[in-house]
């Protein structure tokens, strides 16, 4: 376990932080003073200002920002207005010798209307400019205090949303350490029988009575034990063997890698577009395309067209998979002949070519759209021989392949997952270049239920594969779309990776996927605090969490958050913990700023919250149960104590934002999964400010802080481009807000309609919607929030938002 500060910080209540609607407008920024050098931001900072800008601004340009534009076209857009000045300035580059034509006179551009690509390169070609002192100063967050803490300064902002303001009460929680359990017990934990704590080094056995009585430092409970003295853990992280392991079945720890890796390859028509490569590149595989063009030109006559560029290679995108699975099958030859190969395509019928040494076997027809069929096909596969012995007849098999038909990808995915998941650790890496339109799991189909039953197919493909020790990861080939949101979901839940590469660079993408071996299948990690604290972002506020992670590998890292239980106030009673359910879901989305729930709930409930104002230091347990590579099953137990402050600036002094970082892109990340765009900005915006002040106090952390703001940017920026998109094609976006409109929305079902109107009209009786009718239609809206954002969710912003899931602490190392 690995904290975001070396103490809890004890708060009384949370304090609230005000965002103006300019700020979100503007997106993630930095502060004058904090935006002294953008070269040291870092590349992910600088490609997206290069990927975003569409335009090129000078010095000369100027645009002010309290105007309100009306635009009828595009092209008049184009033209700034030059304050002072009734002439108009071309914010596109011009070449020397051309004129533009007499622009349409326009309103003024303001900033916040440009697209975030315009806006950010206007704001750094006007750092260079001396124009820069005659924009309005968008007033910077960093100028106003939290509310509730000191008065407000002048000009502080008065309107906006207003947040929890972030603390570094955060745990981040690394899977690398279970190759090498440590400090091995026998037997059973002991566990507390009202909070299910594992018996650690910071528990206090007593005798009363003749009997060992164990006094659970998360809860209080008295538990009666009886334990030798060997039998009590003296350290802080012990593992205990629930069940030795059977037999040597993958890679373990002692064994030799016989592992299973699949490629799942498209060879849908689409993959023959093709991408130009400087020079004269010689493939392997090309011989039948030669011989096929010298049919038709037995002259050998020229067949360029004029100006054609002659010395360049046309690569397909089949061409480019090839290349890449050949090269990983000499590697794994060379470094791990015993690793087993198998090789699945798919078009419109789905091809298991095995390891090449055996007849294909073709599923095609009705037969791809039954899961059960799918799935006896895969189990009954025979497993491939080693890659040493089947490394020729695969490869030739491979440059066989030839494209052409639709693309049968959710039947080819369950093959594949079908036949792996006889072999625990094994990898299915699917390279795709469009969406799945044939079988099941079909992403083309029109409709909610349609949509919905695909949704479903891909969320059991991936527990499938969890549950068996299968690792998935997707492959897409940039410019295409292939529904990477749906696809993505089957990586995340099996530990997988997703990315988007340019077809030259796919031997680097599938390297990097198999060089990161699962370590631990079938990982659950049960987090546990005092009873003080509470979990936030959790269905259920309980000072308790439990997490299925299934499959890990060095690299898999989860975090939490917790919070403080509210003390009830003297003289009043305490009170029971009920959390209206617009609350409990604002409070786990991190907008309301109370200090949470009063009293514990489910296994360790209480009447009343513990005051642990009296306490010195809390303790924390993390319980990681697994299963390895051998088939051991073990738990490992990490017990640590913390000691406690009331004062922010102690716990913000000793912050660790390498957590911090991480933890912010996963919630983010996995709030925008959600559709939740807004609580996702804003759970940036409040964790960017938290690390901004540790930065202004000191200066050490400054890098981090740098390296935190360019790693977190790209996601809120991709969030924030979204957002724009929904309000330029709809007139508003899909948020709370729109509440009233909902019943108009033409994307709402029509039996969903029908209840949203009965719910905004009320009881005649009392002229308000009955309770449960509000309920139904808050949850009606977000389902149509996060459905409609999940069809209109691009494949980029779905690599984006997934990656930010997978983001390790390391990566926000300076």
């Amino acid at each position: 376990m690995e904290f975001a500060s070396t103490h809890v910080y004890n708060y009384d209540n949370s304090d609230e932080e005000c965002v103006s609607d300019e700020e979100l407008e503007h997106g993630m920024t930095l502060s004058d003073d904090e935006d002294s050098s953008d070269e040291d931001l870092g590349p992910a900072y600088d490609n997206l200002r290069g990927a975003s800008s569409a335009v090129e601004v000078t010095d000369a340009d100027v645009v002010e920002k309290d105007a309100d534009p009306v635009y009828d076209n595009a092209e008049e857009a184009r033209y700034t207005e030059i304050p002072g000045s009734s002439s108009l300035v071309s914010t596109k580059k011009r070449r020397h010798d051309e004129l533009p034509p007499p622009p349409p006179p326009a309103p003024r551009l303001t900033l916040a209307a440009m697209p975030l690509g315009e806006a950010t390169a206007h704001v750094s070609a006007n750092k260079k400019g001396k124009e820069r002192s005659s924009m309005k100063k968008v007033s910077h967050w960093r100028s106003a205090p939290p509310l509730g803490g000191s008065s407000h300064a002048e000009g502080t902002h008065a309107e906006g949303k207003k947040w929890r303001r972030a603390d570094t009460n955060v745990v981040s929680i690394r899977f690398n350490t279970l190759t090498s359990p440590s400090n091995m017990h026998t037997g059973d934990p002991v566990y507390c029988r009202s909070c299910q704590a594992a018996l650690s080094h910071l528990g206090k056995i007593t005798t009363q009575g003749g009997d060992q009585v164990w006094l659970c430092e998360f809860c209080g409970e008295n538990n009666m034990v009886d334990l030798m003295p060997e039998e009590i853990p003296q350290k802080d992280d012990v593992t205990f063997m629930l069940q030795p392991a059977p037999t040597t079945t993958a890679s373990g720890n002692s064994g030799t890698d016989k592992s299973l890796v699949i490629f799942v390859v498209d060879i849908s028509g689409s993959m023959c577009v093709t991408t130009e490569v400087p020079g004269k590149v010689k493939l392997r595989g090309t011989e039948r395309l030669h011989r096929l063009n010298r049919s038709f030109n037995e002259l050998h006559e020229d067949q360029h067209l004029p100006r054609e560029r002659r010395n360049v290679t046309f690569i397909s995108r089949l061409q480019g998979v090839q290349a890449a699975v050949d090269y990983q099958l000499s590697e794994m030859e060379r470094e791990f002949s015993s690793r087993r190969v198998a090789l699945v395509a798919f078009n419109n019928e789905v091809e298991v070519i095995g390891d090449g040494t055996d007849v294909p076997l073709t599923i095609a027809g009705d037969k791809l759209k039954d899961k059960d069929v799918l799935k006896k096909a895969g189990s009954e596969l025979s497993l491939p021989k080693s890659v040493k012995e089947t490394r020729k007849a695969l490869s030739e098999k491979l440059f066989e392949l030839e494209e052409g038909g639709s693309t049968a990808l959710g039947p080819a995915l369950l093959v594949a997952v079908s036949m792996a998941s006889q072999c625990v650790g094994s990898k299915v890496i699917i390279c795709t270049d469009g969406a799945a339109n044939v079988g099941v799991g079909r992403l083309d189909l029109v409709g909610d239920e349609l949509r919905q039953e695909s949704e479903l197919f891909y969320s059991e493909v991936g527990q499938m594969a969890a549950d068996k020790g299968v690792s998935v990861s997707v492959i897409s080939i940039k410019g295409t779309d292939c529904k990477m949101v749906e696809l993505g979901k089957v990586a995340d839940t099996t530990g997988g990776q997703v990315n988007i590469v340019d077809p030259l660079k796919l031997t680097q993408e599938f390297g990097n996927i198999l060089s990161e071996a699962i370590i631990a299948t079938n990982v659950t990690a049960t987090f546990l605090l005092h009873k003080g604290l509470y979990i936030r972002h959790e269905s259920s506020q309980d000072s308790k969490a439990t997490r299925n992670i299934g499959n890990v590998t060095g690299e898999s890292e989860i975090t939490f958050e917790y919070g403080v239980r509210k003390q009830p106030k003297k003289h009043q009673p305490p009170k029971e913990d009920v959390i209206p359910e617009e609350q409990e879901s604002l409070r786990s989305r991190g907008s309301l700023a109370e200090a949470g729930p009063s009293t514990a709930s489910g296994s360790n409930a209480t009447k009343t919250a513990p005051d642990i104002d009296k306490l010195t230091e809390l303790p924390f347990q993390l319980q990681i149960t697994y299963t390895d590579l051998e088939g051991a099953q073990a738990m490992r137990v990490l017990t640590q104590a913390k000691p406690i402050t009331k004062d922010r600036d102690v716990a913000e002094k000793n912050m660790n934002v390498n957590v911090l970082g991480a933890h912010t892109a996963k919630q983010s990340a996995l709030l925008a999964l959600e559709g939740e765009y807004g609580a996702a900005r804003m759970n940036v915006h409040m964790n960017q400010r938290l690390v901004s002040r540790h930065s202004k106090s000191h200066v050490a952390s400054r890098p981090a802080y740098k390296k935190f703001f360019s790693s977190i940017k790209p996601l809120e920026t991709r969030i924030h481009q979204q957002v724009r998109s929904e309000r330029d094609t709809r007139g508003t976006t899909y948020s709370d807000e729109e509440d009233a409109d909902a019943e108009e929305d033409d994307n709402i079902r029509n039996e969903d309609r029908l209840l949203l109107k009965t719910a905004s009209e009320g009881d005649v009786a009392g002229g308000s919607a009955p309770p449960q009718f509000k309920k139904k239609q808050k949850g009606i809206l977000a389902a149509l929030k996060k459905r409609s954002r999940r069809a209109e969710c691009s494949d980029d912003m779905a690599k984006d938002i997934y990656e930010a899931v997978r983001a390790p602490s390391k990566g926000f190392k300076d």
